[in-house]
């Protein structure tokens, strides 16, 4: 399965329980201020749900990305969001480890 099918496959399964997903971000935003999710699309595929356990403070969750581009821009996306409203989840997939920065619409 490509990259871009297993994020997707494994983002249709999340959206599902967007309102149990919603409600995750917002009490790890208030236990650690502002991050994101560190999620295995394997992992959502294998029927796992996320915990607070998968959620990285900002700093926790730069220091997993080395390359300028993808630090760049995911500091960006944290940086601007507003977790009222939002949510930033990293999704990491099995093809080559490639990983996507999505930006979830909380309910």
């Amino acid at each position: 399965m490509s990259a871009n099918n297993q994020k997707d496959k494994a983002l249709s399964l999340l959206d599902l329980n967007l309102a149990q997903l919603s409600k995750l971000f917002k009490e790890c935003f208030l236990a650690n201020g502002k991050g994101a999710l560190l999620l295995y699309a394997s992992d959502i595929l294998e029927g796992r749900h996320p915990t607070i356990h998968d959620y990285r403070k900002k700093d926790e969750i730069l220091d997993v990305f080395d390359t300028p581009v993808s630090h760049d821009k995911l500091e960006a996306l944290i940086n601007k969001y507003n977790p009222k409203n939002e949510g930033i989840i990293t999704m990491i997939t099995s093809y080559s480890n490639a990983t996507f920065f999505v930006t979830v619409r909380l309910k």
